[in-house]
């Protein structure tokens, strides 16, 4: 799967990785996954393109 998602300026780089596994959470059990793009916004976000493999316990 591939998702974007914005990085706020107030989440710090420590943070950066649980904050992650929590999104990708939100669609599955993830297995791997990779960040494959930063793009800066001029609010001192970041958009992250992020490719993931995710085991869904959906039946």
């Amino acid at each position: 799967m591939q998702l974007e998602l914005v990085w706020s300026a107030q989440l710090p780089l420590h943070q950066l990785r649980p904050w992650l596994r929590e999104q990708l959470a939100a669609h599955g059990e993830p297995l791997r996954w990779a960040i494959t793009a930063v793009e800066s916004n001029g609010d001192q976000s970041r958009k992250l393109k992020i490719e993931a493999v995710v085991v869904s316990s959906d039946k």
